[in-house]
């Protein structure tokens, strides 16, 4: 066991855990038609598309797996998107908080991908408790000596809502080497779901992602580099004050940017992200700006974890010099 300090008097403590094995790659996909857009400026600059859904082709790969409900696909990915901003966190919560700080949040951040990993958890878990960390923190404020409490319980939720077979309290106590206790860790999750009004199924960017990734039919280094670039963000407090979907799609085009992909961005992306290339810039280049830091970050749990062999040793091909206009 061993004990992590940072960010002033913040230490998270806890065994010291390894690189676990990635994920599955994602599946080939059918063909992509391009669709017809036209986009209306305003607000959120959303595309103006005919009534006519574009086609279902992009799922035929899924088409017999029930699971996958291919037929609500579209249907899905539109709901995530309209409900996404309804339960966002405020980016500005930690000027209300007296005892921590954004750097603290990152070490959090940082230790509990580890855990994570520890634990073989879903991809979605992950993003859900880094979700559920900062709409609590915008809730409540948060001592120091209470902030990986908050930590260890986001991911015994997010565990036990996408996990099968989650966790158990006993785990997450060895973890964080018995900083704290089974009552604690009930009490706070008492307090953490009533706080959020036991609204947890709240749209994150993984299925944005996700659903990216596969309507184009992206390799596998331009998925786990994206995901990669995703994960980069969840550390960032700033990244904040960019919606999930737009934190997605930001990541699959500065991906396909940094592998020098002849067409970073297209017909196919633009339909089903909503998103035109200028309307994605500002988030690209604050993304950019985090994967060039991230060799001299102290948090470097992510870095590390993707420079394994297993997630395709993407943290090292960022080395690349782009300019923007």
């Amino acid at each position: 066991m061993g004990q992590l300090k940072g960010g002033g008097d913040l230490w998270i403590t806890g065994i010291h855990t390894g690189m676990m094995s990635g994920r599955t790659p994602l599946g080939d996909i059918g063909n992509i038609l391009k669709p017809n857009i036209g986009w209306k400026h305003g607000d959120k600059c959303k595309p103006v598309v005919s009534t006519a859904v574009l086609s279902p082709r992009v799922d035929v790969a899924h088409k017999r797996d029930q699971l996958y409900v291919v037929e609500y696909a579209q249907e899905i990915m539109e709901y995530l998107r309209d409900t996404e901003d309804k339960h966002w966190p405020s980016p500005d919560y930690m000027a209300r908080q007296d005892d921590i700080n954004e750097k603290m949040r990152a070490i959090l951040v940082d230790w509990l991908v580890d855990v994570h990993l520890k634990f073989k958890l879903l991809p979605e878990t992950l993003y859900l408790a880094a979700s559920l960390i900062d709409r609590f923190l915008d809730q409540k404020t948060v001592t120091r000596q209470k902030l990986q409490l908050v930590g260890v319980v986001a991911m015994f939720i997010g565990a036990k809502y996408e996990e099968i077979y989650p966790p158990e309290i006993k785990d997450f106590i060895y973890i964080s080497a018995n900083t704290y206790t089974k009552d604690e860790i009930m009490r706070m999750e008492r307090l953490m779901l009533t706080s959020l009004g036991f609204n947890i199924t709240v749209p994150t960017a993984y299925p944005f992602i996700k659903r990216s990734l596969q309507v184009i039919n992206a390799d596998r280094t331009s998925s786990l580099l994206a995901l990669y670039i995703s994960e980069l963000a969840l550390l960032d407090y700033s990244m904040l004050v960019y919606l999930p979907s737009t934190v997605a799609a930001a990541c699959v085009y500065l991906a396909r940017l940094i592998l020098q992909n002849p067409e970073p961005w297209n017909w196919t992306l633009e339909y089903y992200t909503r998103h035109a290339p200028q309307t994605l810039m500002p988030c690209v280049v604050q993304l950019y700006d985090l994967v060039q830091g991230a060799r001299n970050h102290k948090c470097q749990a992510i870095r590390k974890k993707y420079s394994y062999a297993k997630y395709g040793g993407v943290s090292a091909m960022t080395d690349v010099r782009l300019v923007f206009p």
